[in-house]
């Protein structure tokens, strides 16, 4: 992933020390970080969030649907997202930053659970692509200079597969 000697030199380094999901107020700071991970090769799909309906279609655009599942646009079913986010190949490249602009439009049209629900799904996407060698970030500008969001990518413990059902925790 990365040497000891190039890790906080590397451009992508601050987008992923505390997380894959990094908030942006200022256009023009948004635009020069964007810059920077294309310099890097990323691949930087560019999602505009004016409405519900033009983000889910510019998300089914980024990210295949119809080659996923054979239909589209993605109706904004969040779990069927979490499956595109498991099954995305990423095209050609080896690394990812969704660009999510106009964010506080997606979070304030009553959806704000939706938009905190979206950046989740990155999150967790986004150990996933680390296990496999791949990154996956999220920049997200917002207008909203006090939006928030915590607890992005959160796990807890889990059984291992052998007990996973309850049943085969029981007595022996």
């Amino acid at each position: 992933m990365f040497g000891a000697d190039d890790a906080l030199a590397r451009a992508d380094w601050p987008f992923l020390k505390d997380g894959p999901v990094t908030l942006f107020w200022r256009p023009a700071l948004f635009d020069a970080a964007k810059a920077d991970l294309r310099a890097l090769g990323y691949l930087l799909p560019e999602i505009t969030c004016r409405s519900e309906e033009q983000f889910i279609l510019a998300l089914s655009e980024a990210l295949g649907w119809k080659a996923l599942f054979g239909y589209e646009p993605w109706t904004g079913n969040l779990n069927a997202l979490d499956d595109a986010f498991w099954s995305w190949g990423f095209g050609e490249a080896r690394d990812v930053a969704l660009c999510l602009g106009d964010f506080h439009v997606l979070a304030r049209e009553g959806r704000g659970e939706f938009a905190g629900c979206l950046l989740d799904i990155i999150a967790r996407a986004h150990r996933r692509y680390l296990l496999r060698g791949r990154r996956l970030l999220a920049l997200v500008q917002t207008n909203d200079a006090t939006y928030s969001c915590d607890g992005l990518g959160a796990t807890d413990a889990h059984w291992n597969d052998r007990e996973w059902l309850n049943v085969r925790r029981g007595p022996q």
